[in-house]
């Protein structure tokens, strides 16, 4: 027993000196404080509402493709990797919590039936129109089903869809795009929950991935990952609605994290480095390799700060052909900031920039890449200005399921996609702040 105490007391101490040099790290001595209540979270908040009063809709067009899917159990789910939907699609494409079912209309031509389901994620009628309007078309001349998550306002009226889940946008415009985003993303994970629920409630179950970084996801995802609408047999049915609503309880949690004094601090820190290099005469600059943030960093931005898309070969070409010496860049994680084929840490530090990284910072044990070529658990940053935190479940699936891999529905790119407008937003008032301040 005293050998127990004297752990726990050691791993208290290691803690305290841990935070006391995390306090003393390179250029994060002088405080910030946090702005107003987030208009961003605000606005989630406000449309989240709207949204759990569509849920009897995403239930009911669940469990008619559940239906359709056990059916023939050929059933494929098409997405659209395009201009306004691709960030809609990236999320829910090869996701870690997610169906292996999804997939591009680009891809896997000769599976194609009519029994397939078209899903759809227009950040705005305004310029998502033009982006779905063909794989609708194509759609309906193929007999699939056809379900978008969009805004019933604006919406033109010549689009064949079956199932509209209306994200309760004001108009088609690009206004609320960003934040179109962010409900039409939510919005999606509660409908593959309640298709997942359905599919039990048939006897069945779909392959749901497991992140790369969790234990035993090596051997999961190779059992499961085929990019194709295999179903298993499942005994235990799960009611309609359960997974969704654990699902929101789930993302109430995380706003409350993004909400917290902690998080706004660090936001505020965050801004005020990006208000002070463009103060100095430089850019600031946005990437991320992540599902839904990797387009989103270029969108829709209210701020000075600029953001690219990585290319999926290159990009530490396009980090310099565009971020100058001396210029800010924000680049965002997941579980870890290097890739097992990409060091993305050293293409920074090549391109002899000032960096602010964000990623869940790391406590549990992950699995390891025997074949990696870079070190993918590498978070040594005593380089970077600041560490701006995510919080939330190591597994990221969050919604319990009786069978592999335990969990579904990830809360990540909730959490990134809303932190990083509340930065865009924080760099807004900090600029104004400065401007006040300075008036005579």
């Amino acid at each position: 027993m005293q050998r127990c105490y004297r752990a726990i007391f050691m791993l208290l101490v290691c803690l305290g000196v841990f935070a006391v040099l995390q306090t003393l790290a390179p250029q994060r001595a002088h405080a910030a404080s946090p702005g107003s209540k987030s208009a961003v979270v605000t606005a989630y908040r406000q449309r989240l509402k709207f949204l759990r009063t569509q849920i009897p809709d995403i239930t009911r067009s669940a469990e008619a493709v559940a239906r359709r899917w056990a059916g023939s159990e050929k059933t494929l789910l098409h997405l659209v990797y395009r201009a306004d939907c691709m960030d809609f699609t990236s999320e829910l494409w090869s996701r870690a919590g997610g169906f292996d079912n999804f997939g591009s209309t680009d891809i896997r031509k000769d599976q194609w039936s009519p029994n397939d389901v078209f899903v759809g994620g227009p950040r705005s009628w305004e310029k998502g129109a033009e982006t779905l309007r063909p794989q609708l078309a194509l759609a309906k001349k193929n007999g699939w089903m056809t379900i978008v998550f969009g805004s019933k306002n604006g919406m033109p009226a010549d689009l064949p869809i079956d199932t509209l889940v209306d994200n309760g946008a004001k108009d088609g415009s690009e206004n609320e795009a960003a934040m179109n985003q962010l409900i039409n993303s939510t919005a999606s994970w509660l409908w593959c929950c309640d298709l997942t629920a359905a599919l039990t409630r048939q006897g069945k179950a779909p392959a749901i991935l497991k992140g790369m970084m969790l234990p035993g996801a090596t051997e999961h995802n190779k059992t499961y990952q085929h990019n194709a609408p295999t179903l298993y047999p499942c005994d235990t049915p799960v009611p309609a609605g359960k997974l969704s609503t654990i699902y929101l309880k789930a993302i109430d949690k995380e706003l409350a994290d993004l909400e917290s004094s902690a998080s706004r601090k660090q936001i505020a820190q965050a801004a005020k480095f990006a208000v002070e290099h463009l103060n100095a005469g430089h850019a600031v600059w946005s990437i991320s390799p992540t599902h839904i943030l990797n387009g989103e960093v270029a969108w829709n931005l209210k701020s000075p700060m600029q953001g690219f898309i990585i290319p999926d070969e290159g990009w530490e070409q396009a980090i310099q052909n565009h971020v100058k010496p001396g210029d800010l860049l924000f680049f965002f994680g997941e579980w870890s900031l290097n890739l097992p084929w990409t060091d993305y840490l050293a293409g920074i530090r090549n391109a002899k920039v000032d960096y602010i990284v964000s990623y869940r910072t790391p406590v549990e044990a992950m699995e390891p890449f025997p074949d990696a070529k870079v070190d993918s658990y590498d978070f040594k940053t005593p380089d970077a200005l600041m560490v701006l935190e995510q919080h939330w479940p190591f597994e990221n699936a969050v919604a319990p399921i009786p069978f592999a891999p335990g969990k579904m529905a990830p809360v990540s790119g909730v959490y990134v996609g809303l932190q990083f407008r509340m930065l865009d937003e924080a760099i807004v008032q900090e600029l104004a702040k400065q401007k006040t301040t300075a008036k005579p």
